[in-house]
C-alpha cells in the first residue's frame, strides 16, 4: 500500500507544478513579448551612436567606477569607526531610559550671564 501512496502522491504533486506552469505561460510570453521589443529599442539605440557617443559613455562609466571605489572605501572607514561606538551608544540609551521622568518636558529658568 506504501508505494502506491506514494504514486499517488507524486502524481499529484506534478499535476500540480504542471498547473502551476501551465498558468505561468501567459506571464511568460508577455515578458518575452516584452523583451523582444526592449532588444529591438536598444539595436535600434546602438545603431544611432557614433564613436563620440561611446567614447564619451566611457569615460563618464569609467569616472563615475572610480567615484563608487572611492565611496566604497569611505564607507567602509565609516563602518570602522562607528563599529565600535554601537555598544556604547547602546548602554548609553539604556541609562537614559532608567532616568526618572519627572522634569521631562519642563522647561528649566537658567540665567545667561553674571547676575548683578
Amino acid at each position: 500500500m506504501s508505494v502506491v501512496n506514494d504514486v499517488l502522491r507524486r502524481g499529484y504533486e506534478v499535476t500540480v507544478r504542471g498547473a502551476e506552469v501551465a498558468l505561468a505561460l501567459p506571464r511568460i510570453a508577455v515578458a518575452l513579448e516584452r523583451l523582444a521589443d526592449t532588444s529591438d529599442e536598444v539595436r535600434r539605440f546602438v545603431t544611432t551612436l557614433d564613436k563620440e557617443d561611446v567614447d564619451v559613455a566611457r569615460e563618464t562609466l569609467e569616472r563615475l567606477a572610480e567615484a563608487v571605489s572611492s565611496l566604497n572605501l569611505v564607507v567602509a572607514s565609516l563602518n570602522t569607526t562607528i563599529s565600535p561606538l554601537q555598544g556604547a551608544t547602546e548602554r548609553l540609551g539604556r541609562l537614559v531610559d532608567r532616568i526618572p521622568a519627572r522634569g521631562r518636558g519642563r522647561v528649566l529658568d537658567v540665567p545667561s550671564g553674571p547676575q548683578s
